[in-house]
């Protein structure tokens, strides 16, 4: 290693293990739930446990039984009731976001983690560049990452959906939006895998040790991106990073959080939107009826995308921590408690959805979590909308049908739900 970059990465370094220790410390800070009334219901249930990530609704449908539930071991109150969880969501003023949205996280100075006045002036630079408009700019650029699939399934070939397809079509998207040079995409793929490994740590010990062997991808992607928002000075190019260097250079936002901004829009608008397409296009392998009417009819298409946000949840939950007490159906959850927000029990909830367990095109899932609720409502939802839609009509245009060829594999990071492996063929219908 050169001489050179041993103060970048001892800085890096001491940076990020300030945030794991500053976790700890939040930790500690907690208010215990074990002093809850013994009226509140206990639970052992686990929503990092790799075989609940892969199917948490049963677990859903008992914790929705009551307002809320206490896990003792976490150090958590659990809501799943939609009319709950949503109000919880929109409480932001009093349930924070600051302390992180993940039981074990590190947090950056983010609009995913950050409260108003923050909140607002962070998500005011870059929610511009994910309007409806600005994703119709991007929509002609798309259909290049779903063709290699493509070619390949109309071959004969089996195909694993998830490195071929779910995989780089939103982290292509992505470096689109941010402005990345193309010569440098292949890096930048690879290294936005070590910062995403840093999601999926179950607990303190393990975001030390990912941390650790991310450091590499995570120090280069920190680079490549200083380098582009120092050539955005110059040169303003319409996309994401010229807008956070703008910011830099009117005070707006500070070094930390323009980097934070750009890590988070990969993040978020990387594996969030490689399992929704996923999980839909399990569906369609599963169910040639589905397959048949949707590229028949590509009218459906958006209501396809918002039934598997509802049925599928590809986030799970989110946790918030309470600033002051809080109230549920006559429970008070105490100040500085951990508090989990299940989307997955919410968008399940046969008291907002009839049948919910049933996957259904024709229905409206209006009010779905999805994409969280509230302030923090995703701020990519167009764009994942958008990538899914280019999917799936380039599917249709070229393949009659798809059925599974081998086992799907799923995803054990915490909070996120979807497959990462699903290899089919395509068949005649």
């Amino acid at each position: 290693m050169r001489a050179t970059t041993l103060p970048v990465v001892s800085s890096t370094l001491r940076d990020f293990s300030m945030m794991v220790g500053q976790g700890a410390i939040r930790d500690l800070r907690r208010a215990r739930v074990g002093s809850a009334p013994t009226r509140v219901p206990r639970t052992r249930f686990d929503p990092t446990a790799p075989e609940v990530i892969r199917d948490p609704f049963p677990a859903m449908e008992r914790l929705r039984e009551d307002p809320v539930h206490v896990n003792e071991n976490l150090n958590v109150w659990m809501v799943a009731r939609h009319e709950d969880v949503t109000a919880a969501a929109r409480a932001h003023d009093v349930l924070s976001s600051g302390s992180g949205i993940l039981l074990r996280s590190t947090v950056l100075p983010s609009v995913a983690t950050t409260d108003d006045p923050d909140h607002a002036r962070l998500r005011r630079v870059t929610a511009p560049y994910f309007t409806p408009s600005a994703m119709r700019r991007l929509q002609g650029s798309l259909a290049q990452f779903v063709d290699p699939s493509v070619d390949a399934l109309a071959r004969g070939d089996v195909v694993d959906l998830v490195p071929t397809l779910t995989v780089p079509l939103p982290v292509s998207a992505i470096a689109l939006l941010l402005g990345i040079d193309r010569s440098r995409w292949r890096d930048f793929r690879v290294w936005s895998n070590g910062v995403t490994a840093l999601f999926g740590a179950r607990s303190l010990g393990g975001i030390t040790y990912t941390i650790g062997h991310a450091l590499p991808g995570i120090l280069s992607l920190r680079n490549l991106i200083l380098d582009e928002l120092r050539l955005r000075r110059r040169d303003d190019r319409g996309d994401v990073l010229s807008g956070l260097s703008k910011a830099l250079t009117t005070g707006e936002m500070t070094s930390v959080e323009a980097l934070s901004a750009a890590l988070l829009v990969l993040v978020a608008g990387n594996e969030t939107t490689t399992n929704l397409l996923g999980i839909l296009l399990i569906q369609l392998a599963e169910d040639p009826e589905l397959y048949a009417r949707l590229r028949d009819n590509r009218d459906l298409i958006p209501a396809a995308v918002e039934e598997t946000l509802r049925w599928g949840s590809p986030v799970q939950w989110v946790t918030r921590t309470a600033l002051v007490p809080y109230e549920i159906a006559g429970t008070v959850i105490p100040a500085r408690s951990r508090v989990v927000l299940f989307y997955a029990g919410a968008n399940r909830d046969p008291q907002r959805f009839d049948d919910p367990d049933r996957f259904d095109v024709e229905r409206k899932p209006i009010g779905h979590t999805g994409f969280g609720h509230g302030a923090h409502f995703c701020m990519g939802a167009h764009l994942a909308r958008l990538e899914v839609a280019v999917a799936l009509n380039g599917l249709f245009d070229r393949v009659s049908g798809l059925e599974l060829a081998g086992p799907v594999a799923w995803t054990t990071t915490p909070s996120l739900s979807g497959p990462t492996s699903v290899p089919v063929r395509a068949v005649a219908r």
